[in-house]
């Protein structure tokens, strides 16, 4: 029987930081089940699940990688949930959309668009927003992965958006996920 581990780890972004924490998840006789990492800016973050043998004491893994924390200057967590845990939230009878939004870079774009799906009960599934350079000039540019609802009315929910990104001045675009992928191959 397996017990189930989440461990998140944050800090300034450089190589060797994976390898040391999988290192100690290793030798703690912990397999990684699960694995996001990403860099931004130069800060990087982490997030993973992994399973133990039932009974193994967590306190000494979570004593390995409180030291590698203060070693790396890295704020590492771990914590210990249930078999309940391990299932996404289930948002019932759905479909998968993207959402992209675009503007002039300001306080407050992703709590613009993030509280009409809040309102609309919809479950973002990924959200990537940077700066970039378009056609010049710098614009802020948020993609979400959503699921919606079947049971939502799309029109309605475009028109909230729409009405959303005028209010902020936000250029917002919703197709429906396969969509997305067709138009944006590259």
């Amino acid at each position: 029987m397996k017990e189930w581990i989440a461990v998140s780890v944050m800090g300034r972004d450089r190589p060797g930081i994976v390898a040391s924490v999988s290192r100690v998840l290793y030798h703690g006789h912990c397999n990684i089940e699960e694995l996001s990492q990403t860099a931004i800016r130069g800060q990087f973050a982490m997030i993973l699940i992994a399973s133990t043998p039932e009974g193994e004491a967590l306190s000494g893994l979570r004593s390995e990688l409180a030291g590698l924390a203060g070693d790396m200057d890295l704020q590492i967590n771990l914590r210990k949930i249930g078999d309940d845990e391990l299932c996404p939230y289930e948002a019932g009878q759905s479909e998968p959309f993207v959402i992209t939004a675009r503007a002039e870079d300001r306080p407050g774009l992703v709590y613009g668009i993030t509280e009409i799906l809040a309102q609309e009960s919809i479950n973002i599934t990924n959200l990537d927003a940077r700066v970039a350079r378009v056609g010049g000039k710098e614009e802020y540019i948020q993609l979400f992965g959503v699921d919606i609802p079947k049971s939502l009315d799309l029109d309605l929910l475009r028109e909230k958006l729409r009405k959303r990104g005028q209010e902020m001045e936000v250029v917002v675009d919703l197709q429906h996920r396969e969509i997305f992928r067709a138009i944006n191959r590259i």
